[in-house]
């Protein structure tokens, strides 16, 4: 059960009438699924917009061995198949056997939108211009996003670091993920199309620690910083080396060399940690649905909300243009910036 109060329901927003407000509703009704939040009607700073009150009974859930529905993280450096997989996932999870379509991925019925994201920022009065707010706050957008007692898919490119006291995710909210990964060689020529940039400077954007992820498209203002990215080798090995929840890593290029295998893993691993459904006919269906190809033909009949303006977002889905696109001292520097992780994932 979720109970809101604003801030005219509430005389203040110090934790007094917090705690007043906690003990009356226990009182009133039993179950340890209540979650109370009290926000401001009116947009105001994010310090003065507290959410006043977090009851997350998620203790009583593992003491009773029961599962709480949490986060399920789809996460990704920029450009290395996490729309391919959220497409994947909505059409085998689809009711629906009706035509599959692009924009349903983004929809908030299957919450695969990005984390984080402005209309969540905007709901918690949280400054989205003011990147320490957005950290500040991450806990409590996921809070606000669990409040539905549902499996949560939603992607990010952040890693998975700490800045200052504040963790990207703790345990409280995240139950695992699924981290993609792609050569960083091909990773560059399609970032550099996304993004409009050369590929020295797409290259130089991958190796910075302190890389920053701007919106592209479909989210007002295209100047705040959104997510924070690390270089690549830093994204990788955050989400890699993360242990209080377990995190299946998967390689692009085993998604487009072994299709039906390693989306199977997938597919055991969602079953593994949720108790997700495992069929072959939705499997099969939902491989047929997102052909990369078929992909294709559907972003140019409708369009897609994802792509930068001008450009195309299914681009190839090949493996080794690297070879053909980069020149040879770029080539070298990517493998030098990148060696251990490279040879790690058997790049090199």
């Amino acid at each position: 059960m979720l109970i809101l109060f604003n801030s005219r329901s509430v005389a203040s927003l110090g934790l007094g009438s917090a705690l007043f407000v906690r003990a009356l509703i226990r009182k009133l009704v039993s179950g340890p699924e209540i979650l109370i939040i009290a926000t401001p009607e009116a947009p105001i700073p994010v310090d003065k917009a507290q959410i006043v009150i977090k009851i997350l009974y998620i203790e009583f859930f593992r003491r009773i061995s029961l599962k709480y529905k949490m986060i399920i993280w789809l996460a990704s450096y920029p450009k290395s198949g996490n729309t391919w997989l959220r497409m994947f996932l909505k059409s085998y999870y689809q009711k629906s056997s009706n035509g599959f379509k692009l924009q349903d991925t983004i929809l908030d019925d299957f919450k695969t939108r990005g984390f984080p994201n402005i209309s969540t920022m905007k709901h918690l009065n949280i400054d989205f211009n003011k990147f320490p707010e957005i950290v500040k706050n991450w806990e409590t957008m996921q809070d606000y996003l669990n409040l539905n007692n549902r499996t949560n898919f939603v992607k990010t490119h952040n890693s998975m670091c700490t800045i200052g006291p504040y963790k990207f995710t703790t345990s409280r909210n995240t139950k695992g993920g699924i981290y993609l990964v792609r050569d960083p060689r091909e990773v560059l020529i399609s970032y550099a199309n996304h993004m409009g940039y050369d590929y020295e400077k797409t290259f130089e954007f991958m190796e910075a620690s302190d890389s920053y992820e701007v919106p592209t498209t479909g989210e007002g203002d295209k100047t705040y910083k959104k997510s924070l990215l690390g270089s690549w080798a830093n994204n990788y090995n955050s989400w890699n080396s993360y242990k209080p929840s377990k995190i299946l890593v998967i390689k692009y290029e085993d998604m487009v060399l072994d299709k039906l295998n390693t989306f199977k893993k997938i597919i055991k691993y969602l079953n593994e940690i949720d108790d997700l459904e495992i069929n072959d006919e939705k499997l099969n269906r939902a491989l047929k649905q997102t052909e990369f190809g078929e992909l294709q033909k559907l972003e140019e009949k409708h369009g897609f909300i994802e792509k930068r303006a001008g450009a195309t977002f299914f681009r190839k889905g090949k493996t080794g243009s690297w070879k053909q696109e980069l020149h040879l001292d770029l080539i070298k520097k990517v493998e030098k910036a990148f060696y251990k992780e490279m040879v790690e994932l058997g790049y090199l």
